[in-house]
């Protein structure tokens, strides 16, 4: 049914809009508060009402249920200049930011231009004017620095603590997880803290830090241990060739700041920056586009999962999609994915940078400028993550694939809520895999096994630096054959699918049960095992 939207701003009537809405009587009000947001570019998700006859209806009741026939609605939106002030602070907690870095973080994290935001709330003035009359918030040379207050801790105890903090997420991290990790250890910033920039704090304690140029900080080693470590589980065979004899096998004389330097080529601020940009921008505008009653948009691939790096910068966007069958995709994916892919073309093709859409059986592949290949995908919605897996157990092997969208959120946050040392240690593995020469698809180690490698090995090892933690990779790999893993984030070991606990090399998907990521079918070890033991990771 079609209803009418009055968009109600309290900050500023003068921007008051209407709007005409089709929506089922399933919708909950939460869904349609989100998509008149989006519509309407209003970034306030928490301080806005969706009212049917002056009565503020609830998010988790369903239209139908609360008597929206072909009523007209209000969305009276409260948000006032302190809700962005709130929305900016909350941006500020890990470091201080350029206005340039703020406006990008506010629009990737609501969605929506910071100027847009000012315009709704009734502001005049440039966002830099706005920022310089704010009381909590401080302009200093186009830096914007919440003003907070300080703490007891001296100088000296907050190296030691810089040191333990880097000691216990293997050797090295970005400055701003280790802002954000000191502000939740202590509720403090910890520029307020020292007094001044962290980079000059460290830049004064050079013989115990090292700070390289994508703002990654080291702990400067005393000493380096013989041999990479052999996770458990795995059996280190002498009569093997490999990495168990020595780090020198495969890093040559490369200290951990090399590695570190190589991590900064190849994943610099800027390029994160501007993939994740590139990523939104195609991402809302598919959301426009598109005719499907969508629930949620989930972001996944390397992009998504922050283990990006120049040349190889993929993405994945599922789209969860209201009314979907949740079983027989077979019969109705393929249709809807080119009806779905035609819309696209109309609407997008030539625009915000898009050069070509295609579809295929399970997906739209998109390329764009900025991004290689955007890869979008549809999804039922499902209740919870359990009635997913059950569903998908109740399935046929071939029909198995078709559920993996279902599974991205889980995937995609299994990766990158891991410690930024494991994140770079991922993408310096994936430059790693693009300097060797495979001698076809089938033997070339995929993004996730790279990725699920490198976490398991960092869970097994404990590396204190990335020069360890890529000779415990490489040495584990030369034993990929075999692999034994199974992970116990979201399913139990009964819970995985019987045939498959035969599989050697076994790597689990640590979402899916009922996928080895590592199946022989679909990836041949043996070009692995000997590049691993034959190679040095910088040439």
């Amino acid at each position: 049914m079609k209803v009418q939207v009055n968009v109600k701003l309290m900050a500023n009537p003068s921007a008051n809009s209407q709007l005409e809405v089709v929506i089922e009587e399933a919708s909950t009000v939460a869904n349609i508060k989100e998509r008149i947001a989006a519509l309407q570019q209003i970034p306030f998700p928490d301080h806005q009402d969706l009212m049917l006859e002056e009565e503020v209806l609830q998010n988790g009741c369903k239209l139908g249920d609360c008597g929206v026939k072909d009523a007209s609605l209000d969305l009276v939106v409260k948000a006032s200049e302190a809700t962005l002030v709130w929305q900016l602070s909350e941006l500020l907690q890990v470091r201080d930011l350029s206005c340039d870095e703020l406006g990008l973080l506010y629009c990737y994290k609501y969605g929506v231009n910071v100027n847009q935001a000012l315009k709704l709330l009734g502001q005049p003035e440039a966002f830099q004017e706005f920022v310089r009359k704010q009381k909590t918030l401080r302009l200093d040379d186009n830096s914007v620095t919440l003003i907070r207050d300080g703490t007891a801790l001296t100088p000296p105890q907050v190296s030691a603590e810089l040191e333990q903090l880097l000691s216990v997420n293997g050797g090295s991290m970005e400055i701003k997880d280790i802002s954000a990790k000191f502000l939740q250890n202590f509720n403090v910033s910890l520029e307020s803290t020292i007094g001044t920039d962290l980079k000059d704090f460290l830049a004064k304690l050079s013989g115990r830090f090292a700070v390289s140029e994508g703002n990654v900080v080291s702990l400067k080693a005393t000493s380096i241990g013989e041999s990479a470590a052999i996770p458990p589980g795995v059996q280190n065979d002498p009569g093997k060739a490999g990495l168990a004899d020595g780090l020198e096998d495969c890093c040559g004389e490369a200290d951990s700041q090399q590695y570190m330097e190589l991590h900064n080529k190849i994943c610099s601020r800027a390029f994160s920056s501007r993939v994740q940009q590139a990523l939104n921008g195609i991402t809302q505008a598919i959301s426009e586009a598109v005719f499907l009653n969508v629930d949620r948009v989930v972001k996944g691939g390397s992009v998504g999962k922050d283990t990006a790096i120049s040349g190889l910068n993929d993405a994945q966007v599922v789209l969860f999609v209201h009314g979907l069958p949740q079983s027989g995709h077979e019969r109705w994916l393929p249709v809807l994915l080119r009806a779905v892919a035609g819309a696209l073309t109309d609407r997008l093709e030539g625009e915000r940078g898009i050069e070509s859409i295609h579809a295929t059986e399970d997906a739209v592949y998109i390329s764009g400028k900025g991004l290689l290949s955007v890869e979008l995908r549809l999804s039922p919605v499902f209740a919870t993550y359990g009635q997913a897996v059950q569903l998908l157990g109740e399935q046929g092997p071939e029909a198995r694939r078709f559920y993996s969208p279902s599974l991205v959120d889980q995937r995609t946050q299994f990766i990158a809520r891991q410690p930024s040392s494991v994140k770079i240690t991922i993408r310096l593995m994936k430059w790693w895999r693009d300097q060797q020469e495979w001698s076809s698809k089938l033997v070339r180690p995929t993004d996730e096994i790279l990725e699920l490698v490198t976490v398991y090995s960092a869970v097994q090892t404990k590396p204190t630096d990335q020069r360890q933690a890529i000779a415990n990779i490489l040495t584990l790999m030369t034993r990929f054959d075999e692999l034994r893993v199974v992970w116990s984030n979201y399913y139990n070991k009964g819970d995985v699918w019987a045939p498959l606990l035969r599989q050697r090399p076994l790597l689990m998907d640590p979402v899916n049960p009922f996928v080895n990521v590592a199946d022989p079918q679909a990836f041949d070890a043996r070009e692995l095992v000997v590049t691993a033991s034959t190679t040095r990771f910088f040439w």
